[in-house]
């Protein structure tokens, strides 16, 4: 039961990634890109913030 609960997760997962590719057309991969790099920044702070909080200063912590 699991090998089929995990396959129909996989057809569902390739489906759904087939439609939004199909359907976005040249925006996918600039929208896709734009929204990764929003979300490292986003962790970036949030790590920073931290990191600050448990009394490490951020720029200390770069390699030399």
């Amino acid at each position: 039961m699991d090998k089929v609960a995990l396959l129909l997760a996989a057809a569902a997962c390739a489906a759904g990634a087939w439609v939004i590719l199909h359907f976005s057309g040249q925006w996918f991969f600039p929208v896709v890109t734009i929204v990764a790099v929003v979300c490292l920044y986003v962790d970036n702070r949030k790590l920073r913030a931290t990191l600050r909080a448990h009394g490490i200063d951020p720029q200390a912590a770069k390699s030399k």
